[in-house]
């Protein structure tokens, strides 16, 4: 995993690539929660760091191809990422230690280091994560399961009767408003 020292950061800023291996990459992701992916490919990442007064600023592009599982038909299929990224990083002893406050774009697009190092391997999955989809699908048409009988309905279709779903607000079509 990638760490650089603020001191190691020239007036003219830095220009960096690297490329992050599967194996590291499960490493760093066994210490975080729930992760429901894999990678396919390693994560290739370039950035340009410079600095700018106690800030540091971080433009960068990430790269990689992940093993998703579709939510309708549970097949797991490859999905190709690439995304740019800028990033304004504070020194963490700098921060506000104020009471809650509304966070605004600007302070979206902020992180913060500690102790004068920059972790860009971090930087780099956390970009990754912002990415993923939240309901990822092998592709737009996936017709998913069958409820009744679990058919891949991409594959085949299954003879199980369809029962139209029938909600309780459904009585609430027959009310007539007045205009």
């Amino acid at each position: 995993m990638l760490t650089l020292r603020m001191d190691e950061i020239p007036e003219e800023g830095l220009n960096l690539k690297w490329t992050e291996e599967r194996a590291s990459l499960l490493g760093y992701l066994k210490t975080l929660s729930q992760i429901d992916f894999d990678f396919e490919t390693p994560l290739y990442s370039e950035a340009k760091i410079w600095i700018a007064g106690q800030s540091v600023l971080v433009e960068g592009k990430v790269q990689t191809a992940l093993r998703l599982q579709c939510v309708r038909c549970l097949k797991e299929f490859a999905y190709p990422l690439s995304s740019t990224f800028e990033l304004t990083l504070h020194s963490l002893k700098e921060a506000p230690t104020t009471e809650e406050t509304e966070l605004g774009e600007k302070e979206m697009e902020s992180g913060f280091f500690e102790g004068g190092e920059i972790h860009l391997s971090e930087i780099a999955c956390e970009q990754i994560f912002l990415e993923i989809p939240i309901q990822p699908l092998c592709q737009k048409s996936c017709k998913g399961l069958c409820p009744v009988c679990g058919t891949d309905l991409n594959l085949s279709s299954c003879t199980c009767e369809k029962k139209e779903f029938v909600s309780s607000f459904s009585v609430l079509q027959k009310l007539k408003l007045d205009r």
